[in-house]
């Protein structure tokens, strides 16, 4: 049996469509279309039935699923350690991260590193989700949690502390309270429309207005005036285009991690990028915890 099929199959498996499993392979979806219907052929069975809404697997289906998933974390082991043992210092470098740390924090460290190290490339993968390191999905995570899993190993960075903040236009208007009163939140969704904890509380009288998912789009709607918003301190103090909003509080939100799995240890790249990247990171320390900020 080729394992490549297998690999197919489970990214079906997981996904539950062609399209989603093409781009998690990094391939053409004919091509894992192909390779499911070859797949299918070879066992003469069939695996998954078709639908509109997606593949589901079949009884059989499933079955080749559980056994296929503990081939592929033996398979995963043995490249983990083997990857562990690695002392070069060349090679890829899978990073794991949320948008915002990378675009507000992290690329200059990134940048720095790289110029350091030019053998090493960095797979930059932008990502809410908590990806396997187990299953080498990336070699470092920057996680934002309170508490990383166990069979991890790393550090905690510090406590990400938050604030609320508004556009730099309205500078002169902040200390009148009744334009404060005026203003609104910047909501998430209609489920989420208005924030909750210490800072929404010392301004229980604001509405909502608008409706934004992403951080990063919330930012840019903040730096142009549409609404007043929650933020992280290391990317909002450090905006020329933002101010804090009276009393300028900021609050603690959540722990900031740099992990990796125990198993690359003695892996000297990925120890060398992460030790350069704490190094960095707690030069940044005060401003991660909302210490930086400077009224003018």
């Amino acid at each position: 049996m080729n394992w490549d099929d297998l690999r197919y199959f489970l990214a079906v498996c997981r996904t539950g469509t062609i399209r989603a499993a093409a781009q998690e392979l990094g391939v053409n979806h004919a091509t894992v279309s192909r390779r499911i219907n070859s797949f299918e052929e070879s066992l003469d069975e069939r695996l998954f039935e078709r639908s509109a809404s997606g593949y589901e697997c079949t009884a059989i289906g499933s079955e080749v699923y559980d056994e296929a998933s503990h081939l592929e974390l033996t398979l995963k082991t043995v490249e983990r350690r083997i990857a562990g043992k690695d002392t070069s210092m060349l090679g890829d470098i899978r990073v794991t991260l949320p948008d915002m740390l990378g675009a507000h924090l992290l690329m200059p460290f990134f940048a720095e590193f790289c110029a350091l190290y030019p053998d090493i490339e960095l797979e930059i993968i932008d990502s809410h989700k908590a990806l396997n390191l187990t299953k080498r999905d990336a070699d470092v995570a920057f996680r934002l949690c309170d508490t990383p899993p166990e069979y991890l190993i790393g550090r905690k960075i510090g406590c990400v502390h938050r604030a609320v903040y508004t556009s730099k236009k309205n500078q002169s208007l902040l200390q009148d309270s009744a334009w404060l009163a005026q203003q609104s939140w910047l909501g998430w969704s209609d489920k989420l429309r208005r924030p909750i904890g210490r800072l929404a509380k010392e301004h229980p009288n604001l509405g909502s207005k608008h409706k934004i998912m992403n951080a990063l789009l919330q930012l840019e709607a903040c730096k142009e005036g549409l609404g007043i918003c929650i933020l992280p301190c290391f990317c909002a103090d450090t905006d020329p285009d933002l101010v804090r909003v009276p009393p300028y509080t900021s609050v603690p939100r959540i722990d900031f991690w740099i992990l990796s799995h125990p198993d690359m240890r003695q892996n000297t790249k990925i120890q060398t990028f992460v030790r350069f990247m704490i190094k960095k990171l707690d030069s940044k320390r005060s401003l991660i915890e909302g210490e930086d900020y400077q009224r003018s």
